[in-house]
Protein backbone atom coordinates (compact mmCIF):
# COMPACT_ATOMS: atom_id res chain seq x y z
CA UNK A 1 0.00 0.00 0.00
CA UNK A 2 1.38 3.39 -0.64
CA UNK A 3 1.40 6.02 1.44
CA UNK A 4 2.14 9.11 -0.29
CA UNK A 5 2.78 12.52 1.41
CA UNK A 6 2.31 12.36 5.03
CA UNK A 7 0.44 14.99 6.17
CA UNK A 8 0.42 14.54 9.76
CA UNK A 9 3.30 16.13 12.54
CA UNK A 10 5.27 12.65 13.34
CA UNK A 11 7.91 13.72 11.25
CA UNK A 12 10.63 12.08 12.82
CA UNK A 13 9.66 8.96 11.04
CA UNK A 14 9.61 10.06 7.59
CA UNK A 15 12.07 10.32 4.94
CA UNK A 16 13.16 13.82 3.76
CA UNK A 17 14.16 15.10 0.82
CA UNK A 18 15.09 18.29 -0.34
CA UNK A 19 16.19 20.15 -3.05
CA UNK A 20 18.69 22.38 -3.40
CA UNK A 21 19.84 24.08 -6.58
CA UNK A 22 23.80 24.94 -7.52
CA UNK A 23 23.74 28.68 -8.94
CA UNK A 24 27.07 28.31 -10.27
CA UNK A 25 26.49 25.22 -12.15
CA UNK A 26 22.78 24.84 -12.57
CA UNK A 27 22.89 21.37 -10.86
CA UNK A 28 19.89 20.17 -9.00
CA UNK A 29 21.06 18.23 -5.64
CA UNK A 30 18.62 16.26 -3.74
CA UNK A 31 19.36 15.54 -0.11
CA UNK A 32 17.78 12.58 1.59
CA UNK A 33 17.81 12.62 5.40
CA UNK A 34 15.88 9.13 6.99
CA UNK A 35 18.55 9.13 9.99
CA UNK A 36 16.78 11.57 12.85
CA UNK A 37 19.20 14.01 12.05
CA UNK A 38 18.02 17.82 12.28
CA UNK A 39 16.79 19.30 9.17
CA UNK A 40 16.87 23.47 8.97
CA UNK A 41 14.05 24.88 6.48
CA UNK A 42 14.38 28.00 5.69
CA UNK A 43 12.12 30.88 6.15
CA UNK A 44 9.52 31.76 4.03
CA UNK A 45 10.69 34.57 1.88
CA UNK A 46 14.27 34.54 2.50
CA UNK A 47 16.07 31.91 0.86
CA UNK A 48 19.67 32.29 0.77
CA UNK A 49 21.87 30.52 -2.35
CA UNK A 50 23.09 27.57 -0.44
CA UNK A 51 19.37 26.40 1.51
CA UNK A 52 16.84 23.91 0.15
CA UNK A 53 14.06 25.89 -2.50
CA UNK A 54 11.86 23.43 -1.68
CA UNK A 55 11.30 19.74 0.32
CA UNK A 56 8.95 16.98 1.25
CA UNK A 57 8.72 14.03 4.02
CA UNK A 58 7.35 10.65 2.76
CA UNK A 59 6.73 7.20 4.31
CA UNK A 60 7.77 5.96 0.63
CA UNK A 61 11.06 5.66 -1.16
CA UNK A 62 11.18 8.72 -3.59
CA UNK A 63 12.88 7.97 -6.84
CA UNK A 64 13.87 11.13 -9.46
CA UNK A 65 14.70 10.99 -12.56
CA UNK A 66 14.73 12.81 -16.06
CA UNK A 67 12.04 12.52 -18.61
CA UNK A 68 13.34 13.31 -22.35
CA UNK A 69 11.78 16.54 -22.66
CA UNK A 70 13.89 17.87 -19.40
CA UNK A 71 10.47 17.63 -16.64
CA UNK A 72 11.81 15.92 -13.33
CA UNK A 73 9.60 12.59 -12.69
CA UNK A 74 9.13 11.45 -9.36
CA UNK A 75 8.21 7.83 -8.23
CA UNK A 76 7.23 6.35 -5.58
CA UNK A 77 8.37 2.86 -4.34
Amino acid sequence: MMAGFYSGTDLATQTFYGFRLDNATGDLNVEIINDGSEVHIPQEGAIEADEYKAWVWSRDTLRFQWTDNGHLLVKFL
